[in-house]
């Protein structure tokens, strides 16, 4: 499965004709309508509705109507086919809160836009697909501005935004413009839907909450404070591992911040009153769930607070990124209370390696986890506009879920669930040792357990 043929399970696309690749899958996925039965694949949604049963959170309301303006590249890819050069709209942030791990994964996007145009040179096909790319700047209002600036371009298929946040805002506006948004991070359950236009390349939140407090409470700790961001994703991931941790008789506590608050102090004091509260013993311990900057605030305080330095520390899988290793205090820290982080584990099969090998070639350093998947979350994008034949949103999201079915990519087998999410996941085991993230062991969804390569002690 080396090298760019990889992507498509079971096609060896290298050296064939593009012409008889498309064809091949539409004569598939037109035998197999709908899509295989296990990939909760959606049927297309009317104009601007989206389903929801009463059990479901509202989706978001707050934005504008959108006035869509249909461009002439628009309207000729949809009568008659694929333009020669088909727009793929890229809602990556690269400030704000991504700051540092946006750029990676926009350059993962780059990359596997660059690798499928060399092989549609290489086949002879004469098109081409065109990156266009706006900084949502974890923001997201600014992402919906962003879809309404796409869709005024006519873009019918995007790969973001990152967080859940984004992604939840959006929603609406890609629903109601039969706009195919693939993220390759969200994970947050206030952004899973069935049967609408958002699809999510990463394992959702409702898989990754009880893994965290399955290991935890595995590890011998029975008394959690949970810090988190006040979000969609950092709320939602939080009360996740509560309810899960709860069941298996453990006591929770949480404290919920403002990630745009300058400063943190108070919340980190709040922190150190709850642990000590607990005893601040064997059996106590600290999740934090946090991004870039707000994370590095909370922990720079913490590690200025003794009480903090006595018990275990666990992340959530943001927490996993070099960033928090990059101040000496923090590492040091981090190593000092036996940090544990889960992050959905990269295999280690032959598609993730060429990605790993061109990745470094090209940037000069290695990929970070998220990158994984917004390659395949690009990949998956643009094979689904090659399979759908025409440049519309609603054909595109007809055909996403089968191609994803049948797509094994750097970060494995890509089926969906019914909300369009992620349906497998293994999550990483990972420790700071030396200043860096080490793998010691691995949390496997099919059996619901630890693999320990090095286990720690309670």
């Amino acid at each position: 499965m080396a090298g760019t043929g990889a992507r498509v399970a079971g096609i060896a696309v290298a050296g064939i004709a593009i012409a008889v690749i498309i064809v091949a899958i539409a004569a598939y996925l037109a035998a197999t309508s709908g899509g295989h039965p296990s990939t909760g694949t959606p049927s297309p949604a009317p104009a601007a509705t989206v389903t929801q049963t009463a059990t479901q959170p509202a989706q978001p309301t707050t934005t504008a109507t959108v006035t869509h303006t249909t461009s002439t590249m628009q309207a000729t890819g949809t009568a008659k086919g694929l333009p020669k050069e088909i727009p793929i709209g890229l809602a990556i942030a690269v400030s704000g809160g991504y700051a540092v791990d946006g750029p990676r994964r926009l350059k993962a996007a780059l990359l596997a836009i660059e690798e499928m145009n060399k092989l549609l040179e290489q086949a002879g096909s004469p098109y081409r697909f065109k990156p266009i790319h706006e900084d949502t700047k974890a923001d997201p209002q600014e992402a919906v501005n962003v879809i309404k600036r796409f869709a005024s371009e006519g873009i019918q298929i995007v790969v973001g935004p990152l967080s859940t946040s984004e992604t939840r805002a959006v929603m609406p506006i890609a629903n109601q413009l039969h706009i195919v948004v693939i993220s390759p991070s969200s994970t947050g359950k206030a952004a899973a839907f069935p049967d609408d236009y958002v699809f999510r390349a990463a394992p959702p939140d409702v898989v990754q909450g009880p893994v965290l407090a399955k290991l935890i409470h595995s590890l011998g700790y029975t008394k959690l404070v949970i810090i988190a961001r006040n979000d969609d994703y950092g709320r939602g991931l939080a009360e996740l591992v509560k309810q899960t941790f709860e069941k298996l008789g453990g006591t929770v506590e949480e404290i919920l911040y403002q990630p745009d608050k300058p400063d943190l102090t108070n919340e980190v004091n709040q922190l150190a009153v709850k642990v000590e509260q607990f005893g601040a013993d064997e059996h106590t311990a600290v999740l934090i769930i946090a991004f870039d900057n707000d994370g590095t605030k909370i922990l720079e305080q913490a590690a200025k607070t003794p009480i903090l330095s006595r018990v275990q520390w666990f992340g959530s899988d943001s927490m996993a990124r070099k960033t928090f290793l990059e101040k000496p205090e923090i590492a040091k820290f981090l190593e000092g209370v036996h940090f544990i982080a889960t992050a959905p584990a990269i295999p280690k099969n032959p598609v993730a390696k060429h990605f790993e090998e061109l990745y470094k070639q090209k940037y000069g350093e290695a990929p970070t986890t998220y990158a994984y998947y917004t390659y395949d979350a690009t990949w998956i994008a643009m094979l689904s506009v090659l399979t759908a034949g025409t440049y519309d949103g609603r054909a595109i999201k007809a055909v996403l879920p089968t191609v994803a079915f049948h797509f094994m990519g750097a970060t494995g087998h890509k089926m969906l669930d019914k909300n369009g999410d992620a349906a497998l996941a293994d999550y990483s085991i990972l420790a700071v040792k030396d200043g860096k993230f080490v793998e010691i062991g691995v949390w496997h969804g099919s059996t619901d357990s630890a693999e320990w390569y090095q286990k720690p002690t309670a």
